[in-house]
């Protein structure tokens, strides 16, 4: 089975199996004739349903709170689904009882009640390849609190903060499996990363703070050689406030308040680079371990971008409030297509599905699109175009690329735009080598017929 799952508004968990909705099956597109929404779900949990919300301070005393399933992770293998609710709770569920409605109600693992002190907004599983961390999620709330979990004791035995250690004894209030716990930001925190060695964790907020965890820290012996290489290069170390950091894991740097909100992040360029989107529709991009200011920013969306999912070192996909899933190069910046579109609701999710075959959005439109990601791995729809260009051909660049966006789902026939070459490519060679391929087509591309116009 392929399973998908989601985390609703109501507090429940849904399972669906979109087997028959991969690329290479013959599935019915979304869009075309009456569309049959409940034929993939599996089983519904209500994990969350009665967890009471806490409200934000800054939530103006008229809104109207219930308690919603607000984020979802699997671990490695996608034998468990962590969530997390607005009522700071944290809950395990098994994957293969889960998705079967017949063991479905007694799929639940475990639960914490007031896992965090305000709504958890985020989650993420840290790999257990981590040396310094080991089978971990991390927890981000409403009022900027980070918390690293251990899965192993946070289902059973006693609590935790009755065992004895040096690494562990600034834990004794915190929940049972909570094993580090961090207060320095003062918004929502929108998403983490962890870098490919688990050295560390970087955590983005919308108080427009970059805030950076050195998961190595445990250890006073590389804490006492870090700040003496910290003096060796003038970096000011952060002074840490008690209060405010628990565990054996240690705040190592803030970023400057970049004045806007990040709420989204990935890291690129072989971990040289971290991209964070903000509200106003800009990439900020940070150079590793230079986390003061930003070192480039690309900007072009019209709205805010929510969403990031790094497809390979140099392509990403954004999804904005806009409700388009864009496709990104980053260094040289520039926007290579368009993969789909929301009919205008803001994309708050993307990801990837296992094996990396199909990417899924996830919108307030209330539904789940899938979109066939084989087209940024294969390279036949290029080769293609470029033999039809130099034979003469009849051939436009959008009937190349249509046939595997229409996969992903409606309104697909927009998708892949063309670029023009002159408006990102600098190089005489390259223009004198368009220009000699639009001499040998004989069908304009819409944007060649749009400045036509002009």
């Amino acid at each position: 089975k392929n399973i998908l799952a989601a985390g609703l508004v109501d507090g429940t968990v849904e399972f669906h199996d979109f087997s028959e909705n991969l690329p290479s099956k013959s599935a019915k597109i979304p869009g075309d004739g009456d569309d049959d929404e409940d034929d993939t779900i599996l089983s519904s949990i209500p994990v969350h349903i009665s967890d009471k919300p806490k409200i934000k301070a800054t939530t103006p005393l008229q809104a109207t709170q219930s308690s919603s399933c607000r984020a979802v992770a699997f671990d490695t293998l996608g034998d468990i689904l962590y969530t997390a609710s607005n009522g700071g709770c944290l809950a395990a569920i098994d994957v293969n009882r889960g998705s079967y409605h017949r063991t479905s109600d007694n799929s639940v693992l475990w639960k914490i009640d007031d896992a965090s002190p305000f709504g958890i907004n985020t989650i993420s599983y840290i790999n257990p390849s981590t040396p310094h961390v080991g089978n971990c999620i991390v927890t981000g709330d409403d009022e900027g609190v980070i918390r690293i979990w251990d899965v192993r004791i946070c289902g059973g035995g006693e609590n935790r903060g009755g065992k004895k250690g040096a690494g562990f004894d600034n834990c004794m209030s915190l929940p049972k499996g909570c094993i580090s716990s961090f207060h320095e930001n003062t918004d929502f925190i929108s998403s983490f990363e962890v870098d490919s060695s688990g050295d560390t964790l970087l955590a983005a907020s919308a108080d427009g703070i970059l805030t950076v965890i050195d998961l190595r820290k445990g250890c006073k012996d590389f804490k006492q050689a870090s700040l003496k290489k910290m003096e060796k290069m003038e970096i000011e170390p952060v002074k840490l406030n008690p209060k405010t950091v628990q565990g054996p894991f240690c705040l190592h740097r803030k970023s400057d308040d970049q004045e806007d909100e990040l709420l989204s992040m990935c890291i690129m360029k072989g971990g040289r680079k971290v991209v964070c989107g903000t509200q106003n529709g800009v990439l900020n991009f940070w150079s590793w371990n230079t986390w003061g200011d930003i070192s480039d920013r690309f900007p072009g969306h019209p709205q805010s971008i929510d969403a990031l999912l790094k497809v390979d070192e140099e392509t990403l996909l954004t999804g904005s409030s806009d409700g388009v899933v864009r496709v990104v190069q980053v260094h040289p910046d520039k926007l290579l297509g368009v993969l789909g579109d929301h009919k205008g609701f803001p994309v708050e999710k993307l990801k990837f599905s296992a094996g990396n075959k199909v990417v899924g959005s996830v919108s307030h439109d209330a539904m789940v699109r899938l979109w066939d990601a084989s087209i940024f791995s294969d390279d036949d729809n290029v080769e293609d175009y470029d033999e039809a260009m130099d034979e003469g051909e009849d051939m436009d660049a959008d009937a190349v690329a249509k046939p595997a966006a229409k996969k992903g789902g409606d309104d697909s026939e927009d998708d892949w735009e063309d670029v023009d070459s002159d408006d990102s490519m600098n190089d005489s060679d390259s223009d004198d080598d368009d220009n000699q391929k639009k001499k040998g087509r004989k069908l304009k591309t819409e944007n060649e017929m749009f400045f036509e116009d002009l």
